[in-house]
């Protein structure tokens, strides 16, 4: 484990202690090796629980704006983290590709975007692409806060206006499902159509997972 990359975590730990109490299921089907772990997006905090769950290093694609924050930004840089550029898309799965062939794992939201914990949105393509080049398993994890543990924050950065919601308290609930695989066909067999349905099956198990574990969920 980098130096870099442990003290961006006891960071992210520090805000995970005062607000967030780390609720795990399916930890049993974490498997071994590099991997691609995908996951609605429904507040900016969530992500933030996956360096105390999954033991090695992590690698995240973030926006591009984040690594504008002073000190923090550099920090994201030299811990390895991806930056989200418009329009850098093929860049970005370029960088991601290396990182998982070195055997590390990759954290994508395929949303692209909060969800404000409202329907989830059509899931980008990425994590289907990468799957299809390297052969890493797909690990759906459905996220759920309870709303009244929510806070909706505005802030401004590099002169525009965000709003994000976060986690102030309470419990955050994390669902693992089972490791997911591309179906094995030739170059030639394999059309966008094929990586658009594995897609939208992630997503479609990504949903299910989050509504296992709101209250009332059978």
């Amino acid at each position: 484990m980098d130096i870099w990359y442990t003290l961006a975590k006891g960071i992210v730990g520090c805000y995970t202690a005062l607000f967030m109490k780390i609720h795990v299921h399916g930890a049993e089907n974490i498997p071994p090796g590099q991997k691609i772990i995908v996951g609605n997006h429904p507040n900016a905090s969530d992500g933030f629980a996956l360096p105390f769950i999954f033991k090695e290093k992590l690698i995240f694609t973030i926006q591009a704006d984040t690594f504008q924050v002073p000190c923090f930004g550099r920090l994201l840089t030299r811990a390895g983290q991806i930056p989200v550029k418009i329009g850098s898309g093929m860049e970005m799965l370029q960088t991601a590709r290396r990182c998982l062939e070195r055997g590390l794992s990759l954290v994508i939201f395929p949303e692209g975007r909060l969800n404000f914990g409202g329907n989830l949105k059509r899931g980008s393509l990425g994590a289907a692409i990468l799957a299809e080049q390297t052969g890493a398993p797909v690990i759906p994890i459905g996220f759920y806060t309870p709303p009244k543990f929510i806070r909706m924050i505005r802030n401004h950065m590099l002169n525009r206006e965000t709003l994000g919601s976060w986690q102030m308290g309470g419990s955050i609930y994390v669902n693992i499902g089972q490791p997911m695989h591309l179906p094995q066909k030739s170059r030639e067999q394999l059309k966008c159509c094929m990586l658009r349905d594995f897609t939208d099956q992630v997503m479609n198990t990504i949903a299910h997972l989050s509504d296992e574990i709101k209250p009332g969920a059978a």
